[in-house]
């Protein structure tokens, strides 16, 4: 049998399984005499034609008619077999079978549903309009420093040996300065910074320290250099600063405003994001009146007296039908 064959198979025995086998699936008719017996259950012409049928229907060769019963009765045989054997009441076979019904459920009740839900573009407005917030930029700045470090117990003369550097390092600026871009290497102070800032992560960068937000204090940079940053025009630059660790010179080489972010810019994930909310939300009812259909009754109080070896939950098995949002593993689990 190809696999399409093997897992009608599988399927057959699994509702033969569950039911116990107490009904025999033929549709036999008075006047219909059986073509075949399999333990009682007789097989004639109409469950020939309909087994042909469904063969045709899932794309599968459809043999001569003796071929196809000799087929149906090893099927049926098997089934039998393995209800003798007690496979019927294994938990495992049992727990296989549960999660193949609840896969093909899913598929013929809830998926087909869920592919036909989408998102209007009224929707999709209003939404942008209600999480205006949630779209909005935060403002960045994009600098360039020069540092010398200062430390306090240096002597004043190395101390100004250390600001007569930065003051080196801007005349040179100022004499050639970089070509300009936002490249972190094309940008900035260029070249200069190579031999005269100590900040060993910026200086082969031309001074880059790439983007920080515009409300931003949480960086490690002193506040009053960043202060001064922020006051500048894109592309000028400040004089020789001093903190506690030494002497700064910082440049803005490009500016974002904040803001809002445009509907078209968002559109697309903002578009995914409420649709997989509309197919969340219908798995969910789904759940729901499935568990009315059922009319379940738990006693929650009582199951939480259960002393249990609890245990992480390992990765979801192959056997296991995809789990729905929210619920915390298949119905099929509760038994």
């Amino acid at each position: 049998m190809n696999s399409r064959s093997i897992s009608k198979f599988f399927l057959c025995a699994a509702v033969c399984l569950l039911s116990q086998c107490k009904k025999p699936a033929s549709t036999a008719t008075a006047g219909d005499p059986p073509l075949g017996v399999v333990a009682g259950h007789p097989i004639t012409a109409n469950d020939l034609r309909a087994e042909a049928e469904w063969r045709k229907a899932n794309h599968q060769a459809v043999p001569e008619a003796g071929k196809l019963l000799k087929e149906m009765v090893d099927r049926l045989a098997m089934v039998e077999r393995a209800k003798q054997a007690g496979l019927a009441d294994d938990p495992d076979t049992r727990r296989r079978i549960e999660s193949l019904l609840i896969a093909r459920l899913r598929e013929k009740q809830l998926d087909a549903e869920i592919t036909k839900l989408t998102v209007t573009d009224e929707e999709l407005k209003a939404a942008y309009k209600d999480r205006a917030a949630e779209f909005s930029r935060k403002g960045i700045d994009r600098f360039a420093i020069l540092f010398q470090a200062a430390q306090a117990k240096m002597t004043d003369e190395r101390r100004a040996e250390a600001r007569q550097r930065l003051q080196d390092a801007l005349a040179l600026t100022d004499a050639a300065p970089a070509p300009g871009g936002r490249g972190p290497a094309a940008s900035g102070f260029g070249a200069v910074a190579i031999d005269h800032s100590d900040d060993q992560t910026s200086r082969y960068r031309g001074g880059d320290i790439g983007w920080i937000e515009t409300t931003t204090t949480q960086t490690r940079w002193p506040e009053q250099v960043l202060t001064a940053g922020r006051a500048l025009k894109t592309g000028a630059r400040s004089d020789v600063l001093e903190c506690a660790d030494g002497y700064y010179v910082i440049m803005k080489t490009d500016s974002r405003p904040g803001g809002a972010r445009p509907l078209e810019e968002i559109a697309d994930r903002l578009r995914l994001s409420l649709l997989r909310g509309k197919q969340q939300a219908h798995e969910e009812c789904f759940v729901a009146r499935t568990l009315e259909l059922a009319k379940v009754q738990m006693d929650d109080a009582a199951a939480r007296k259960v002393t249990l070896p609890v245990v992480k939950r390992p990765s979801p098995s192959v056997d296991e039908p995809p789990a729905f949002p929210g619920i915390a593993q298949p119905v099929s689990a509760s038994r």
